[in-house]
């Protein structure tokens, strides 16, 4: 009687396809996310730092070129900066600071960086959220690095976006309509990130990990998300009329207005 044949050996486990590059730059990975969130907001914050070298060799030295970038940043003027073009200057250095610097590094990237990993869980409750938060960041900055080339230049209004001068009277150019849908399309991304953030903290807590035993970096991300929550909106809000005002500003403001204003601009100006 012939022995039973050996059971055949165990097939090797194929070995998982390497992620693709589709795969990497739309992931879902709170940590990859997080990443995305840190260089992007690291590249805006060297262009916010030449931003402030410029506004600085303004003040120290007014009216002459500046040295090196002066001619490639400002053909038109010989390399000086002229009134103008300081104050785009100190309008998007604002900007770029408080909500593409600022913004991104600390709440986006280390905010999805840290909170799953601090309070037990395996990722963020929304990761596709997750990922559109990022996207729309990146459409608010390609946004606001496009207003940068448009014709008379990007806003000039300071970062608050001070009324008149961010309205169709004071901004005939796109580059405030610009910067509106960028500032808006941010804040479309800080609410979505701020959802995130709070149904995480309050939802996928590790087991007896009660508030109080909460990390105070989570405490300080989970506070941060509920105050965005509630104020960010305000803040589109007010960009939508904006932008409704300088898109169409009949809609806002009958015509026999908006002539008598448009009038009253012309003679300040010109006693100015």
């Amino acid at each position: 009687m012939t022995a039973p044949a050996a059971p055949p050996a165990p097939a090797a486990p194929s070995p998982s396809p390497a992620p693709s590059w589709v795969n990497r730059v739309f992931s879902t990975d709170h940590k990859v996310i997080g990443k995305q969130f840190l260089f992007l907001g690291l590249a805006f914050l060297a262009v916010g730092g030449v931003m402030a070298m410029l506004i600085r060799w303004q003040l120290a030295r007014p009216g002459q070129p500046v040295p090196l970038v002066g001619r490639l940043l400002f053909p038109g003027a010989g390399g000086v900066i002229s009134p103008a073009a300081y104050t785009s200057l100190f309008t998007m250095h604002g900007t770029i600071m408080i909500f593409f610097a600022v913004t991104p590094i600390l709440i986006g990237g280390f905010g999805n960086f840290c909170i799953p990993l601090l309070i037990g869980t395996r990722d963020m409750a929304f990761p596709r959220l997750n990922m559109l938060s990022f996207w729309t960041m990146a459409a608010a900055t390609a946004t606001l690095t496009a207003s940068f080339f448009v014709p008379l230049g990007a806003a000039a209004s300071g970062w608050t976006a001070y009324a008149t001068l961010s309205t169709a009277i004071g901004a005939p150019g796109a580059g405030q309509t610009m910067w509106t849908v960028a500032v808006y399309f941010n804040g479309v991304s800080t609410v979505m990130g701020a959802v995130n953030y709070i149904t995480t903290v309050v939802r996928l807590r590790a087991p007896g990990m009660s508030y109080f035993r909460m990390p105070i970096t989570v405490w300080g991300f989970f506070l941060t998300s509920i105050l965005n929550a509630l104020f960010v909106p305000v803040l589109a809000a007010a960009m939508v009329l904006l932008l409704g005002g300088l898109l169409v500003f009949s809609v806002w403001l009958p015509a026999p207005l908006l002539a008598l204003l448009r009038q009253a601009a012309g003679i300040i100006g010109g006693k100015g």
